[in-house]
This record gives C-alpha cells, structure tokens and sequence, in this order.
C-alpha cells in the first residue's frame, strides 16, 4: 500500500501469485519426467533466494506483480517436484508417513513463519525477513545441491519420451479416486483462504487481538503439522479411505461450529479440528495417488495435484469475500461447510488398489 497499490491491485498482486502456478505446474512437473526432477528444483530454489531482494528494491506496486509471478513459477519448480522426489525415493510402504512429514514441514512454516518474519520486522525493519528469506533459499539450494540424488527412474530418455507419453495418466478405474483425492488438498487450499480472507474479520467480530489472531494461526498450523506425521504413519497400515474420509468429516464439523463458537478457547480448538482434520486426509491422499497413477510421469501428476490445492487458495478468497458481502461472516461460514461437506461426500467414492496389477500402469 506505501508504494501505491489500491485494494484492488492489492488483491491482484496476492492472486497471481497462485494463479501463474495453476498455469505452470502441470508443464513444469511434465518437463520434469523428462529431463530429471533435481536441475529444475535447483532453478525454483534460486528463484526463492533471488525473489526476496526484488521486493527490498521494489520502487512502485506494478513492480510487484512482475515479482509475483516470477515467484510462482519458482513455486511450481519446487513444491510438485519435491513431492515427486519424495514419492520416487519412499517405499510403497513408507509413503504415507513421507507425505506426512512433507505436509508437516509445509505447515510448520505457516505456524512459525509469520511470528518469525514479525519479529524481524520488529527488531530490523522492513527488510530483515526479506534477506531472511533469501538466505533460507540459499542454504536450501545448498542443501538440494549436495544431498539430494536423481532416481534413475524418474529419468526418461528421449528415445522413449513419446512411449511415456501414450501411458495413461491415471490406472483403469482409479478417476474417482484421483478426483477425490484432489478434492482433498482442494479443501485444504480453500481453507488457507478462508484464513487469509475472513479469519481478521471474525476474530474481530469476537473481539480478538492481533495476538489472539497469531495464536489461532499457531493452532490451526501446529495440529495440522503434527496430526500429519502420525496420520501419515497410520495411512502406511492401511485404511487410507477411512482416513480421508474421517479427516475431512472432522474438518466440516469443527468449521460447521465456528459458527456457534464465543470464545477465543473454542475458536482455538476448532482451528485446531480443522488442522487435525487436515493432517489425517491429506498423507493418505497424496500417497493413494501414487499408487493409483503412472510412475513415469509423477512430476505431471503432482504438478496436477498442487495445481488443487493452488485452486482452492484461488477460489477461497472469492467464495469468501462474495459470501461475506452478501450474508455476513456466518454466511460465508455456512458456505465454506457446504464446501466441505461436499468434499467429504466424494471422498465415499475413493477405491484402494487391492492387488499388484491394479498398482502397474496400463501401458
């Protein structure tokens, strides 16, 4: 707003941000099936420790929507491909409890992340999360660069990048279930909307401080990190439909009460639900994905599957704020349960491979 942004180019240079990634990821990730995943998360990596010196030197708002686009390409060349790396490296037995750390590191950095860039700000000024930031890019390329190894098979040559190609995307019979486990993060996106929307407003609607709003946030990030590591772990023992279909049934319901709730307490604790919640569906979706789709071409897949979740974070702004304006915060409460409500009816569809041909792709 210093540099001159409205609130509308403000909401613009929030939005594309994830708009630039639903339209890149899917690309990107394919382009990793074909030339190796490690090189194109090295140049995201580089994108995230340059991106933040941009903003420092940034002289008007337009600047920034250059700079926001930049970082959602960057984005698309992490997030996909780190999933892909993890999957390609984790046993079939073990990738539940993979993306349950995954998603638990994810969201650790949505719990701490906004108390630490707070303090800096406090203590530095303006530009001190910044260089943070890009120094966290920096150790994290390093860190890529010396310890993270290519998986021969992720690899494809090009003599047989057309016969990967004609392998079908996702198993005979797995389309609900694919569709349903995207309805998953799908949620999950829509939800950090919901945060980034409404969550201000209705805390101030229950008289709330700003630090009672940061401790809302510690809640709902701190569960869904640590729900996900042992979720993660149970969704490896089987019953990985159960899960996703009783972690986003917990999610309504806490959501479903905000509307009801009075106090910072009950607040704390249903944005607590709502991360649980989270943290039992979303191991065991992002790991029944691998199984039920074509391993020659995860980068393509996760690509698609980050590409629900940025959806949902595209959409939940608007379904918000649409709601809101139209029938106040318990309106757009009340919408965001029925969102709910309907992803976790078309998790009922979800079908779990039971034998070794039903894992292989259909070539």
């Amino acid at each position: 707003m210093s540099l001159g942004a409205s609130y509308t180019l403000l909401g613009i240079i929030v939005s594309i941000y994830g708009a630039v990634q639903l339209v890149s990821q899917v690309p990107i990730g394919r382009r990793s099936d074909r030339i190796g995943r490690k090189k194109i998360l090295l140049l995201g990596l580089l994108s995230f420790t340059v991106m933040p010196l941009l903003y420092i030197y940034a002289t008007d708002a337009y600047s920034l929507l250059f700079i926001r686009a930049f970082g959602g390409v960057g984005a698309s060349a992490v997030w996909p491909l780190a999933m892909a790396l993890i999957i390609d490296q984790a046993g079939a037995a073990n990738r539940g409890a993979a993306m349950g750390w995954y998603n638990a590191a994810f969201f650790s950095a949505l719990a701490f992340g906004p108390l630490i860039g707070g303090a800096l700000y406090d203590s530095f000024g303006m530009s001190a999360p910044f260089y943070f930031w890009a120094l966290l890019g920096a150790v994290s390329f390093v860190i890529v660069f010396f310890r993270v190894q290519e998986p021969e098979k992720t690899e494809v040559l090009p003599e047989n990048e057309s016969q990967a190609a004609l392998e079908p995307l996702i198993n005979p019979g797995f389309l609900l279930t694919f569709l349903a486990c995207c309805s998953v993060v799908l949620w999950a996106g829509i939800v950090g909307g919901f945060n980034y929307t409404m969550l201000p407003g209705y805390a101030l609607r229950l008289g709330f401080s700003a630090t009672d709003v940061g401790l809302i946030y510690a809640a709902y990030g701190g569960s869904t990190a640590l729900s996900n590591i042992y979720f993660g772990r149970q969704a490896d023992r089987g019953r990985r439909k159960l899960l996703i279909f009783a972690g986003c049934l917990v999610g309504a319901v806490s959501f479903a009460a905000l509307s009801v709730a009075a106090s910072l307490t009950q607040v704390v604790l249903l944005f607590a639900g709502i991360g649980t919640g989270m943290g039992m569906g979303t191991p065991s979706a992002a790991a029944l994905i691998s199984e039920v789709t074509c391993t020659s071409r995860r980068g393509e897949i996760y690509g698609i599957f980050n590409t629900s979740r940025m959806s949902g974070v595209v959409v939940g702004p608007l379904v918000a704020g649409l709601t809101a304006d139209a029938y106040g915060v318990n309106g757009a409460v009340a919408a965001f349960v029925a969102i709910a409500a309907a992803v976790t009816l078309l998790t009922l569809v979800v079908h779990e491979p039971k034998t070794e041909s039903e894992l292989e792709c259909n070539l």
